[in-house]
C-alpha cells in the first residue's frame, strides 16, 4: 500500500470539500490507536477515522461503525471535553509531509470563542494525534513522549507543540529540471534514485514512474535516453499530482494488496474507485477481516496442535504399558 503525502493530500482534499463548517457530534475511540469523530454538516453527516497504528497509519472518511468499548479510553474522555460542539474550520498539511493539522472553532470553559487543533502525524513508528490549546500547546496526546536523551521530539501535557523536521528533498509537484537528476550522481535504479530524490512519494509510486518514463520498474539510469525519458517524468508528475485519482490493485482472490493516487500497472492492473474514502475504506475494511480471521485461524490451529501433541504423547505411554 502506499499511504504517502500525496494521497493523504487528496485525501484532505475531500475533506476540505465536504466538511469544512461541520460541527463534531460524537467522538469515540473504539481501539486504542483508533479515533472516531462523527460530523455533522448542513447536507451530511460523516465520520472521521484517525488510525493511529505505527504498522499502517490512515486517515480518511469511513462508513464503518466499530464497535467501542464499554468504558471510553481518558484520551476520549478529553477529546470529547474539548471538541464536543466544535466546529472544522480548516485543515492544513506541511508539504511533502504525512501530517495534518484540523482547526476547529470551540467554547471554553469561561464561554469565550477560541480555536484549537487536533494535529494527526502518520509517520511510521512516530506516529501521534496531538490536540493543541490555543497558543499551540500540547494538551494532551495519544503517546506520550518523555524527556529523555532518545526523544528527539518530546511530547507531554503543557509542552508547545514542536512541528517535524522538514523534508530535505525536492518537491515533485513543482520540479521541472528532471534532466539534471538523471544525470548527476545517485543510485544507478531509477526508482531507487526518484525516491532519493524527491520527497512525499512511496517507492509503489516511484516505480510506477519508472514503468512508465523508461518502460521498466528495475530501468538503469546509465542506460537511459535522457531527454526522453525526462520529458516523461515531467509529464507523469504533472498528470498524476495535479489530478490524483483513487486506483486499486487487488490479488486474483479479490484481496486488496495496493492502492495509490496514480494507476498501478506494474502488477498488470488495476481499477478506479470513485472517491479515496471509498477507496481506503474498502481496503482497510477487507483487510483489517482478513486479519481477525488470520488471527483467529492461528488460535484454533495452536489449540489443535497442542491437543494432538497430548494424545500423541498419551498413545506412547499407553503403547508401552501394554508391551
Amino acid at each position: 500500500m502506499a499511504f504517502d503525502a500525496f494521497v493523504l493530500s487528496a485525501v484532505l482534499s475531500e475533506i476540505r470539500e465536504n466538511l469544512t463548517g461541520a460541527r463534531i457530534e460524537k467522538i469515540h475511540q473504539p481501539g486504542r490507536d483508533t479515533v472516531l469523530l462523527h460530523l455533522k454538516s448542513q447536507t451530511t453527516r460523516q465520520k472521521l477515522l484517525f488510525g493511529m497504528n505505527p504498522t499502517a497509519p490512515r486517515l480518511h472518511v469511513t462508513a464503518s461503525t466499530p464497535e467501542n468499548p464499554a468504558e471510553p479510553p481518558m484520551f476520549c474522555m478529553l477529546l470529547r471535553k474539548h471538541l464536543m460542539g466544535a466546529r472544522l474550520t480548516e485543515v492544513t498539511q506541511p508539504p511533502m509531509e504525512r501530517c495534518a493539522t484540523f482547526t476547529f472553532d470551540c467554547i471554553d470553559e469561561m464561554g469565550d470563542a477560541v480555536q484549537k487543533k487536533l494535529v494527526a502525524e502518520l509517520m511510521g513508528r512516530t506516529c501521534n494525534l496531538y490536540l493543541l490549546g490555543p497558543d499551540d500547546r500540547i494538551i494532551n496526546c495519544l503517546r506520550r513522549i518523555g524527556l529523555d536523551e532518545t526523544a528527539k521530539r518530546p511530547a507531554l501535557p503543557g509542552m508547545y507543540y514542536q512541528i517535524p523536521d522538514p523534508i530535505g528533498k525536492k518537491n515533485p509537484g513543482d520540479f521541472t529540471d528532471f534532466a539534471s537528476v538523471l544525470s548527476g550522481e545517485g543510485a544507478d535504479i531509477l526508482a531507487e534514485r526518484l525516491m532519493d530524490t524527491f520527497g512525499g512519494l512511496s517507492p509503489l509510486v516511484c516505480r510506477e514512474a519508472a514503468l512508465f518514463a523508461a518502460g521498466d520498474v528495475d530501468a538503469r539510469v546509465t542506460d537511459l535516453d535522457i531527454p526522453a525519458v525526462s520529458e516523461k517524468l515531467q509529464l507523469f508528475f504533472n498528470e498524476h499530482l495535479n489530478h490524483p485519482a483513487p486506483y486499486l490493485y487487488s490479488a486474483p482472490d479479490g484481496t486488496p494488496k495496493q492502492f495509490a493516487f496514480c494507476p498501478i500497472r506494474q502488477y498488470g492492473g488495476c481499477v478506479r474507485v470513485d472517491t479515496f474514502a471509498e477507496l481506503l475504506d474498502g481496503f482497510y475494511i477487507v483487510r483489517d477481516r482478513k486479519d481477525a480471521m488470520r488471527q483467529k485461524s492461528q488460535s484454533v490451529r495452536k489449540n489443535v496442535q497442542n491437543l494432538c501433541q497430548r494424545l500423541t504423547k498419551k498413545i506412547a505411554v499407553q503403547e508401552k504399558e501394554r508391551q
